[in-house]
């Protein structure tokens, strides 16, 4: 009788271990992915960045206090952009790119992430059309306020936001902090910016309109297997 206690002990540590060597995996493939983001900026310089050239451009430079990139507010757009994207063979489809945004002034957006989608690029926004409409822009020739991708929702002032982008063959998904406010379906339709001065953002750019913001922790990585698996499944569930 006096066994029976010790064997529900082993048990019960048995099952613990198994437990544990369960969970290994899915931490391992975080620390994995991690690893395997590309930093696009180094909270020191503007290396690996070049101005947008729009008209009345704002100033952009390093908050050393911070250690953001800050794009001062300009007489309407104000940005940056990635140089030499193709020279560092970045993904154009496949990929997520992520980074932390604040409105520092101003009641428009913030973050206008241009982001390449194969042969094309579109724009993320973030805070635009009066400060709290979000989308992307352009799908069909329809700009963020038009199309089915746009949300609204307010952002306070000052404080820091997690973006994420995921950009996949025939989906776009995107997320402000852990909720998602973008997942739609592009087989088959057009993509492209919108016309005029933020064409000038592209390949992969960030900008801001009659806004100051800052950005940090700006990074770009493939996708894993499981995750453009999950993209497929997504537009498969589209199609009925």
């Amino acid at each position: 009788m006096k066994t029976l206690p010790l064997l529900i002990f082993l048990v019960l540590v048995l099952s613990l271990n198994l437990f544990a060597e369960g969970e290994k995996p899915a931490e391992t493939s975080k620390k994995e992915s991690a690893k395997k983001s590309i930093p696009l900026f180094d909270g020191k310089t503007l290396k690996g960045w070049k101005l947008c050239n729009y008209a009345g451009i704002g100033e952009v430079k390093v908050n050393s206090e911070t250690g953001a990139l800050r794009v001062t507010r300009g007489e309407i757009l104000s940005g940056i952009r990635i140089d030499n994207f193709d020279k560092r063979k970045l993904p154009k489809v496949n990929y997520e790119l992520s980074l932390e945004a604040r409105r520092v002034e101003g009641e428009d957006f913030f973050c206008c992430l241009t982001f390449p989608h194969k042969k094309t690029h579109a724009s993320f926004v973030l805070g635009g059309w009066g400060g709290s409409v979000c989308g992307i822009s352009s799908i069909d020739f329809m700009d963020a306020m038009e199309n089915s991708t746009m949300t609204v929702r307010d952002f306070d002032q000052g404080k820091w936001y997690k973006l994420r982008l995921l950009v996949t063959d025939n989906r776009f998904q995107a997320f402000v902090e852990e909720k998602k406010i973008v997942n739609v379906g592009i087989k088959g339709r057009k993509i492209g910016m919108r016309f005029g001065e933020i064409e000038e953002s592209v390949p992969l750019g960030l900008s801001t309109f009659r806004t100051t913001a800052e950005y940090k922790n700006i990074k770009i990585r493939h996708l894993e297997d499981a995750e453009i698996a999950a993209a497929k499944k997504l537009d498969e569930e589209d199609e009925f």
